[in-house]
């Protein structure tokens, strides 16, 4: 009965997202509209991870979803509402000083800058002074040749500006000069003389994970070790990377059968197994620690190195959040620390201890993964803790281990069951079937295009996806260069780079004497055939 209740309840929640702008195809996705069983958008047939849609709320559920009923549930805390599981995703704020100081830069007098405290006055020049044929800048001078800007008469003023015999502007007089006529007036501001920046200015930078159950300190020093475009740092590439590994490693519908399409009784049951399995047996999230501690493992026992809070005992982390906190967090680094720098050891090898994945010797000090199914002798560095399909980071240290290696979870499902090339689900029916190496559910095996099985017709595979005949003819068949109709796939045809022709007499011809090329030498020229030199004249003579 529960499991009837199950299948009722399953939804691919439409109005998520629904008329997101795709940050791939631009203008040309009218906006996100997610296809009914495909879990991709029907107007680009891009996924939901490469379009604008606020998913944190999601993300956290799935994610809470996935560490129910756990050793992990410290990581997770139930919405009041409606007593939902939400992943705490250990957000912080550091504070990064200014590192040296900047000085302000000089504005021309002559500009006037609106809102400052610059105050301008009146300069009177000598009567006989060469007249200057622009308006000075505090000294400095147009251009040999430039024309000059006459100001305006002052008041009372006999005679305005006129040439300067030189061509260039003259700047204007430092003062007045008593007991001379008044000649055209100017104004200028004094030149700003440059000021030290402020010492105390700093620069909040926020990332949206960190790990859990370790001072921020060594969290910092973590995220330096991490490739720059891969720092999950709020409103960078490296935010955006991590949503989209958590939406491709870790797919909802390979942990909730609500998330999938048309289960069967049976399937939901086998579905809750495999959960319950990998859940006892495989899934993990690493730990953070440094390399000179693992010594005390064998002296500690099952407590783990110093340190330590989310794989092994909870708690024992020395920052750990409370119960109950969101984890967030200020702290203050100095220039070591700040976002982008480079990593710094602060110490040789570490014991005999060296990277699981790239063999090379753990470094004293810096910051090492170790995963606790692996064993406590197993250590990794922050950049090579990935999963051995796909060698992509795993996102938020959270991995499967199934014989001596790390998996994501999109590829631990796939080594443990067939995946359905049409909807992207685990396949959990007996009955699937295997086409362009790939496994299909038997009715998702359809056009890419229209959705029309494809079981006894003709398609054709275009980019990995099945195509039904005619909308390969509509959609995606090249046109022949001759005759301008689009080649029929089942048609023989030739190409010369991206140029094709229809394989026949009356396509594939020389345009000089129309003299069919097949199994002859020919030459092209603008997309033209031609047989021979004489033709090529002739083409080039029309």
């Amino acid at each position: 009965m529960e499991i009837e209740k199950e299948v009722k309840k399953m939804t691919l929640g439409h109005e998520i997202g629904a008329g997101a702008a795709c940050l791939k195809c631009k203008d040309k996705c009218e906006g996100f509209e997610l296809h009914f069983w495909r879990k991709i958008c029907r107007n680009c047939k891009c996924g939901v991870e490469d379009h604008d849609v606020q998913l944190e709320t999601e993300e956290s559920k799935k994610v809470g979803k996935l560490f129910e009923d756990t050793k992990y549930t410290g990581l997770i805390a139930k919405l009041k509402r409606d007593g939902i599981p939400s992943y705490r995703s250990n957000q912080f704020t550091v504070s990064v000083p200014a590192a040296t100081l900047s000085s302000a830069t000089a504005v021309p007098a002559g500009v006037f800058i609106p809102g400052s405290s610059q105050t301008s006055s009146l300069i009177t020049p000598p009567a006989h002074a060469p007249s200057a044929g622009a308006v000075g800048t505090g000294g400095a001078s147009n251009p040999p040749g430039a024309p000059g800007i006459a100001p305006a008469a002052a008041p009372g003023a006999g005679r305005t500006a006129g040439s300067a015999g030189s061509g260039y502007g003259g700047g204007v007089s430092s003062g007045a000069v008593p007991g001379k006529g008044l000649s055209a007036a100017t104004t200028a501001v004094p030149a700003p003389t440059a000021v030290p920046a402020k010492t105390d200015v700093v620069k909040s930078v926020t990332y949206e994970w960190a790990p859990p159950g370790i001072n921020q300190s060594l969290a910092l020093r973590y995220m330096e070790l991490l490739p720059p475009e891969q720092r999950p740092i709020a409103g960078t590439a490296g935010a955006d990377y991590r949503k989209k590994q958590m939406a491709k490693q870790l797919p909802d519908h390979d942990q909730d059968p609500e998330r999938c399409h048309e289960l069967s009784p049976g399937e939901v049951k086998q579905m809750q197994q495999y959960v319950r399995k990998y859940k006892d047996e495989a899934l993990g999230i690493g730990d953070i620690t440094l390399p000179e501690e693992m010594g005390q493992v064998g002296a500690a026992g099952d407590e783990g190195p110093k340190g330590v809070g989310a794989g092994g005992k909870p708690g024992a982390g020395t920052t750990g959040a409370a119960p109950g906190d969101k984890g967030d967090a200020v702290a203050t680094m100095g220039k070591v620390g700040a976002p982008g720098a480079a990593g710094t050891s602060v110490g040789g090898p570490a014991g005999n201890f060296s990277c699981h994945q790239c063999q090379k010797p753990m470094k004293k000090g810096e910051p090492a993964v170790f995963a606790e199914r692996a064993g406590y002798d197993q250590l990794w560095h922050p950049a090579c803790f990935v999963c051995c399909t796909c060698t992509e980071l795993l996102v938020d240290m959270i991995y499967f281990w199934k014989k001596g290696q790390l998996y994501c979870g999109r590829h631990y499902g796939d080594s443990e069951k067939p995946r359905c090339g049409g909807c992207d689900e685990l396949i959990f029916s007996n009955e699937y079937t295997q086409a362009e190496g790939q496994n299909w559910h038997l009715k998702h095996f359809c056009c890419f295009d229209c959705d029309c099985v494809l079981a006894g017709e003709t398609y054709v595979m275009e980019k990995e996806k099945p195509v039904c005949k005619p909308c390969y003819m509509k959609n995606h068949a090249v046109c022949c260069v001759a005759c301008q109709k689009p080649i029929d796939p089942e048609s023989q045809r030739v190409s010369y780079g991206e140029h094709h022709w229809h394989a026949e007499p009356q396509c594939f011809q020389c345009a000089g004497c129309s003299k069919c090329l097949m199994g002859q030498r020919f030459m092209a020229l603008q997309g033209k055939l031609i047989c021979s030199v004489e033709c090529k004249k002739k083409i080039s003579a029309s």
